[in-house]
């Protein structure tokens, strides 16, 4: 997962829309998370050779690959800064 916190950190500011990288984020932990099954010693097969964590694995992947392609047209939401959030001068607040 520290090579998914890398990517997701370098790809912060990239130029796709809003929510593409939680998106990515998805696809990624369900990447991870389907590969450690198979180091797992638990042999609780589910659906074929699959475990239920799996399953629920390539879920989160097909969500994470949905959701990248729904928002990559997307326009990007620009978030004003704490300075939005502070009252103007004059303007209750004690």
């Amino acid at each position: 997962m520290l090579g998914a916190f890398w990517l997701l950190w370098r790809l912060r500011r990239h130029a796709f829309g809003t929510g593409w990288l939680f998106g990515l984020y998805l696809s990624l932990a369900g990447l991870e998370r389907f590969l450690i099954e198979f180091l797992r010693a638990k042999d609780d097969r589910f659906f074929g050779t699959f475990t239920l964590a799996q399953t629920w694995s390539l879920v989160a992947i097909g969500v994470g690959v949905f959701v990248m392609i729904a928002l990559k047209r997307a326009p990007i939401v620009s978030v004003k800064g704490v300075e939005a959030l502070k009252p103007e001068v004059g303007q209750g607040g004690g």
